[in-house]
């Protein structure tokens, strides 16, 4: 899977006067509704969002910051667009997924990877951001507090959530939920030791999205790979 989409987490520490000045964690009144998160998602049609998505590779102990956008449709149509710090696109029609990296080869010359549209299916991101994943059936809530949200405008509820059946590579996913059921920050944590947190900004959720945004075609001279 390319870079862009897969897993890992930024884990940094706060300045001592910020952590000081941030309430601390606290337990919730009651347990949180992950059927009620599930249909935020799961009875729209559209999500439109902005997002920064921090990547953490344990083998090389570095992260990787990038900046962009994400676009779904039902039933699967997906766009997920890098513009910093280097352009990439993700597109799926529902049949296939095409990974374009418009400089792969040098010379802004392109390259486009192909794959089944059900492989990305599987993907958690894409199950939750759709309401495709039954929350309630396949995670158990391990740990659940409230939290300051990005800004400290708000709180967050945050869940820690463990997959009750192996899946795939995850060990837990953390989101942070505000109080209109909307993911704010998600954490993919997996057996490996890698960590994506993905924060998502400006949501639109029933966004109407034009059909033509999920209809990749490359340009000229790129190199198209297929599996």
């Amino acid at each position: 899977m390319p870079r862009y989409i897969m897993c890992a987490l930024l884990a940094t520490a706060s300045a001592p006067t910020l952590a000081l000045a941030a309430k601390a964690p606290v337990a919730p009144k009651k347990t949180f509704s992950l059927v009620k998160l599930q249909n935020s998602y799961k009875n729209t049609q559209g999500l439109e969002t902005d997002f920064v998505q921090e990547v953490y590779q344990a083998s090389l102990a570095r992260t990787k910051t990038s900046k962009g956008s994400l676009k779904l449709a039902k039933p699967n149509l997906v766009r997920w667009e890098i513009y910093e710090p280097e352009a990439s696109v993700m597109v799926s029609n529902g049949r296939k997924v095409s990974y374009f990296t418009p400089d792969a080869r040098g010379k802004g010359k392109g390259q486009v990877l192909e794959r089944k549209a059900s492989e990305l299916q599987k993907q958690p991101l894409f199950q939750i951001l759709t309401g495709a994943s039954p929350l309630g059936q396949e995670f158990k809530i391990a740990k659940q507090v409230e939290v300051d949200g990005p800004a400290k405008e708000h709180r967050l509820t945050e869940l820690t959530l463990e997959p009750k059946k192996p899946m795939g590579d995850l060990a837990q996913a953390i989101l942070r939920v505000n109080s209109k059921y909307l993911i704010e920050e998600l954490i993919l944590e997996t057996q490996s030791g890698n960590k994506t947190k993905i924060t998502l900004q400006n949501q639109n959720l029933g966004a109407k999205l034009p059909a033509q945004l999920f209809d990749f075609k490359p340009p000229a001279d790129t190199e198209i790979l297929r599996n």
